[in-house]
């Protein structure tokens, strides 16, 4: 059987308040740590140094972005080859502009 096309859509009843403003607030602290942004076909990969507290934070925006976006994929990467960390950001057509406004979203549009 023929699995339905995922719709991109996010889940605006998964998060709290308080859990919705732990979502901004990563999402602005990563924004501001990324060091590369690698456009791919079907989304984004972002790479970050590799700091312990950066994989402990990146970890937690995975587990809040699945809960809100369940059609993306998300991989995680630990580069052998340089001290980052990839992630990557995939999903069907149209999840593209979801992960740039993400990527382009700012720590003063996040505070109002």
């Amino acid at each position: 059987m023929a699995e339905a096309a995922a719709s991109v859509a996010c889940r605006l009843d998964a998060f709290d308040e308080g859990t919705r403003a732990e979502h901004r607030r990563l999402a602005g602290e990563l924004v501001g740590a990324m060091t590369d942004v690698e456009e791919l076909a079907d989304g984004y990969a972002v790479r970050f140094p590799a700091r312990p507290f950066l994989f402990l934070r990146i970890a937690r925006w995975i587990e809040l972005e699945r809960a809100c976006c369940p059609f993306l994929t998300i991989r995680l990467e630990i580069e052998r080859s340089t001290p980052a960390y990839r992630v990557s950001l995939t999903g069907p057509d149209g999840a593209k502009s979801v992960f740039r406004a993400e990527l382009l979203r700012t720590p003063a549009a996040e505070a109002k």
